[in-house]
């Protein structure tokens, strides 16, 4: 398909400073809010039932991470994604480790069927596809073979009529009919915890400032964390390759990247 203009995308979050609710890991909590004010969206984050539920009743999207999923946050995050859902408001899934545990695949399986958008990386997203948990090797499947994901990631946008975005050297966002592939970023990225956290929380403003297509909405959102991602690296000093300096610049860049350098 035609590239689209990403920049319209961003235009729209900065000018609808849509409200994002949060329900992501213990982790990266601060920088997925830090990450959305960086783009001008608003972030509000909870962890009790029934305030989480009336969040969502107000929230333009639900960003859902179950990096450290428990069972008093999975009660939150049932409660958020039903009036989400009775609203209409795009769902955001971060299927965190969904390879690793039985426990961690049951709630993303759970989850997926309620999302909108599902992002995560390769063994994550081959873990929805069927791969057991805790099996070794999903990772050098992608790998070796990007065509492969790609079907894998069509095929369950298409089973569950959703949004796929697989995260990797070369992201890939598919609804199951049409497909974009990103290039960009760094691998000091890869050094940092939480990037993928702090990218499902920016898809999220994408996407709920252009629900009409998340599709686009999502791929735009990739690409600003990518273009943000290279340009933190150019701006490291010589030889620094201090991961500290390094966040430091990403953050600036994800604040710094404006509609025109997306388009």
């Amino acid at each position: 398909m035609k590239t689209p203009d990403y920049s319209q995308y961003l235009i729209r979050v900065q000018k609808q400073s849509p409200l994002i609710l949060c329900l992501t890991n213990l982790v990266t909590i601060t920088d997925c809010a830090n990450a959305l004010l960086a783009i001008g969206a608003s972030p509000v984050m909870s962890d009790d039932k029934a305030d989480a539920a009336d969040l969502a009743a107000i929230a333009s999207a639900l960003v859902v991470n179950i990096g450290t999923i428990s069972e008093a946050q999975e009660i939150v995050m049932d409660s958020a994604i039903e009036r989400a859902k009775f609203k209409g408001i795009p769902i955001i899934l971060d299927p965190v480790g969904a390879g690793a545990t039985p426990r961690r695949l049951t709630a993303a399986n759970k989850f997926s069927s309620k999302a909108s958008v599902i992002r995560g990386n390769a063994s994550e997203i081959l873990a929805l596809c069927g791969a057991s948990p805790g099996q070794k090797g999903v990772d050098s499947i992608a790998a070796s073979n990007f065509e492969v994901m790609v079907e894998k990631a069509k095929i369950l946008a298409a089973s569950l009529g959703v949004v796929v975005a697989v995260t990797g050297p070369t992201d890939i966002v598919t609804d199951g009919n049409e497909t974009m592939k990103i290039e960009g970023g760094h691998e000091l990225m890869t050094k940092l915890t939480g990037t993928g956290c702090l990218l499902t929380a920016i898809t999220g403003a994408y996407v709920a400032a252009s629900p009409d297509n998340p599709l686009a909405a999502t791929a735009a959102a990739l690409w600003h964390l990518a273009l943000a991602g290279e340009r933190a690296h150019l701006g490291l000093k010589g030889s620094d390759k201090s991961l500290g300096a390094y966040k430091t610049l990403l953050f600036d860049q994800i604040a710094q990247i404006t509609p025109r350098d997306l388009a």
